[in-house]
């Protein structure tokens, strides 16, 4: 495919559908940025800190979440400002109630098993961005007492009810042998995550900030959750005869249209679907009419276009 063709599609496929209000899908988009060299405690700053950037190729992010209350080892959703107030009184500087689900690798040998991987982004400043709810739900989710925890961890079944009220947060590198807490060595925590969100030191909650991380938090459009939730998936690609079109809707009632285009913008496939529940869905299509390749499949929910995948097809 020659430049200029690659230009042409890109254009023609995010530009197909314009809607100017992006739909609210229930979900919340969390990043966090970690600076190194704005950590304190030297033995607690992945080896930064202070003005001095950590230099690890890999930092992996421990994060824990607190949804609602625990009595007798039942978690009791119903009330959300009961919760709330929960949440925030369970905050110490080690074995938090708060690590309620638990995402992230640790014990005592941790594993570089990517589950929490940061991008690294240069200069000592790591990131790393999710669905709070596919996230902590998850089948990565810990169900293991972790060295920070009070409680046994457990995946988040987000559909019994519960809110994100309080988040832990610990840095680590490769092998964990390097860890990033906040200024005396504790862990850090986010607290009024769906309100005004606040990074505090589990040391000194009341104290200062902590000023090593910025986040961004807010509602998820379509876009964010199919590009960062795994909601899609293409099997074989490349594909020689068949493929199959896996996708997962979000919110029930939304309507699909699945449209796949040549490498010129071509419309090749174009099905259209009434109004579907939230779960999977899975597509078979044939290539038998499709010459070799690049595709772009474009899934779009109440004419909003929420992902791109690239399809490769050989004969």
């Amino acid at each position: 495919m020659n430049k200029l063709n690659l230009i042409l599609l890109s254009v023609f496929v995010c530009s197909f559908f314009v809607n100017a209000q992006t739909p609210w899908t229930g979900r919340t988009y969390c990043k966090i940025t970690l600076d190194t060299k704005l950590m304190e405690a030297p033995e607690c700053s992945l080896g930064g800190g202070g003005g001095y950037p950590a230099t690890w190729p890999k930092v992996y992010a421990h994060l824990g979440l607190c949804t609602c209350a625990i009595n007798d080892e039942q978690r009791d959703c119903s009330n959300a400002s009961q919760n709330e107030i929960f949440c925030y009184s369970q905050i110490t500087p080690f074995q938090s109630q708060v690590w309620q689900h638990v995402v992230g690798n640790w014990g005592d040998i941790a594993q570089d098993d990517n589950v929490g991987l940061m991008q690294t982004l240069g200069d000592g400043v790591y990131s790393i961005e999710f669905i709070i709810e596919d996230y902590f739900s998850s089948e990565d989710v810990s169900t293991e007492m972790g060295e920070t925890s009070a409680v046994p961890s457990m995946p988040w079944a987000v559909n019994s009810g519960g809110m994100p009220y309080t988040m832990g947060m610990v840095f680590r590198n490769i092998d964990g042998t390097s860890t990033g807490r906040d200024g005396l060595c504790k862990d850090i925590f986010v607290v009024d995550i769906l309100g005004d969100p606040l990074v505090i030191q589990g040391s000194n909650p009341e104290g200062p900030l902590f000023p090593a991380i910025v986040l961004d938090i807010h509602d998820a459009s379509i876009e964010e959750i199919m590009t960062l939730s795994d909601n899609t998936s293409i099997y074989p690609n490349p594909a020689v005869e068949q493929f199959e079109l896996k996708y997962k809707i979000v919110n029930t009632g939304s309507e699909v249209r699945i449209r796949i285009f040549d490498t010129v913008g071509r419309l090749v496939v174009d099905d259209s679907f009434g109004s579907q529940s939230a779960g999977w869905y899975s597509m078979n299509y044939s290539t038998e009419n499709m010459q070799e390749g690049i595709y772009m499949i474009q899934i779009a929910l109440d004419e909003y276009v929420a992902h791109t995948e690239r399809l490769i097809i050989t004969h």
